[in-house]
């Protein structure tokens, strides 16, 4: 039985008759036309435990994967695919990249964890599949030359790509439907016979006796550490910068111990304004305060994507222990462990503000359990190694009592008016203040958020 899913963007189908699930990408726009199908297609594989993936890019105009694709199909997809019943990739290319082995981007990425082909066609892929047999080539037909598998095909010797694709899906035309041993033989024979007059197995054999010759260090040679640090070379790089920036952080807080207060930023926003600096200095009198925000982005339907060393940048500022951590409402659940109990702050808030300027916050609750949830949650949206489904885990030794752990802000002229610019593209702009549970003061604390929201209110 077959099953499709048709769209503007892909087509996908179940290929009963080989156990495949067919991936066709027919229109490419926004990146949300790639990723989607991509897990999809990993859903129709999980649910009728498919052993093969066919994958054609049949735009008009062939998709070209930026970075943060290549980072997605690595964290994301990658992993998600291994852990199905996935065992042989194929990808439909050009005539003449077909039958060459999959060293390029973004293959080799697949080649590492599965087995791989590229071929002409998908009608050709199928055909590989229902030839592939656990029946071995007899030694006369696995020990021939490049010469003597044309020959044994029945093509010239200076047959090219093409014809010997074409020959073989001829002859397996022939072949296939006979069940008897004796068919079952014929099929590896040929499927044995094509794999060396294509000269696959030849570079196959060669690659491995030069990898064999090479020097290595920590089992890699040369090429194979260049490749891999033409590829990874960005991520040492914000290593180093990441290095460099926790180093500052502590020399500063070793040699110029005198902050005296701070407002730590977490989310997916920007706030390139002085006022919060502004704000604690003139108006509270605090004379070195640390004002910082971090643009980070956590698991969402919207096609954002992480920025490499965020979370590790948030974690080094909290080093500083601050005495308020401002987040988006998207944000503010992954930070749980690191939050106080605001609601004393939320009482203090109703006795200092107007009634119309209290009407606009809103108290935040967050369990023990919920945030583990989410957690849990976010290790599987980014690939983490032993990562396991939320229903898969016993929670019940987390507390299920809701704290209030933030006070929100909805107000876009008083958001604005601090500073702070939205950057997620559907999600409504918010601010969610909350007491860092290592904070300095909390008394300053609970100061620091009156009189910010006071005064833009």
């Amino acid at each position: 039985m077959e099953e499709v899913f048709d769209s503007e963007a892909f087509r996908l189908r179940y290929d009963d008759e080989t156990n495949s699930c067919v991936f066709t990408l027919t229109a490419y726009g926004e990146r949300d036309e790639f990723r989607t199908p991509m897990m999809h297609a990993i859903e129709m594989i999980n649910k009728h435990d498919s052993k093969n993936l066919i994958i054609e890019d049949a735009c008009d105009t062939k998709m070209k994967l930026s970075e943060d694709d290549l980072k997605w199909i690595k964290k994301i997809i990658l992993p998600k695919l291994k852990e199905s019943s996935c065992e042989h990739v194929y990808f439909v290319v050009e005539e003449d990249k077909a039958g060459t082995a999959c060293e390029d981007m973004p293959y080799s990425l697949f080649a590492d964890k599965f087995k791989t082909d590229k071929v002409v066609s998908e009608q050709f892929a199928l055909m590989m599949i229902k030839n592939q047999s656990d029946v071995t080539a007899s030694s006369d037909v696995s020990s021939m030359t490049r010469e003597q598998a044309l020959i044994y095909m029945g093509l010239p010797l200076n047959a090219n790509d093409f014809a010997i694709d074409e020959k073989f899906w001829v002859l397996s035309k022939q072949i296939r439907g006979d069940n008897t041993p004796e068919g079952k033989q014929k099929i590896a024979d040929l499927s044995t016979a094509y794999d060396i007059a294509t000269g696959r197995r030849d570079e196959r054999t060669k690659k491995a006796q030069e990898r064999e010759l090479e020097h290595k260090f920590l089992g890699k040679t040369g090429d194979e550490w260049r490749t891999y640090f033409s590829y990874t070379w960005y991520k040492y790089l914000l290593a180093i910068i990441l290095i460099i920036l926790a180093g500052n952080l502590i020399h500063s807080m070793i040699s110029n111990p005198g902050y005296d207060s701070g407002v730590l930023s977490i989310g997916h926003f920007e706030n390139e304004s002085d006022y919060l600096e502004r704000f604690m200095t003139a108006r509270l009198g605090f004379e070195n305060p640390m004002i910082t925000t971090v643009d980070i982005v956590v698991p969402n339907e919207q096609g954002q994507s992480q920025q490499a060393y965020a979370d590790q940048t948030a974690s080094t500022l909290l080093l500083s222990c601050p005495n308020v951590l401002v987040f988006d409402e998207v944000t503010m659940p992954y930070y749980y462990s690191n939050l106080s109990d605001v609601s004393s702050l939320y009482s203090f808030l109703r006795d200092n503000l107007t009634y119309e300027q209290f009407s606009k916050l809103r108290p935040i609750y967050l369990s023990e359990r919920q945030a583990q949830e989410v957690m849990v949650e976010y290790e599987i949206e980014y690939g983490a190694e032993g990562a396991v489904a939320v229903e898969d885990i016993d929670l019940s030794a987390y507390d299920s009592t809701p704290v209030m752990v933030g006070i929100m802000l909805t107000d876009e002229e008083a958001i604005s008016a601090l500073g702070y610019s939205n950057l997620w593209p559907d999600y409504e702009p918010s601010l969610v203040f909350c007491v860092y549970n290592q904070t300095m003061d909390y008394g300053d604390s609970e100061l620091i958020v009156m009189q910010l929201l006071r005064s833009v209110l």
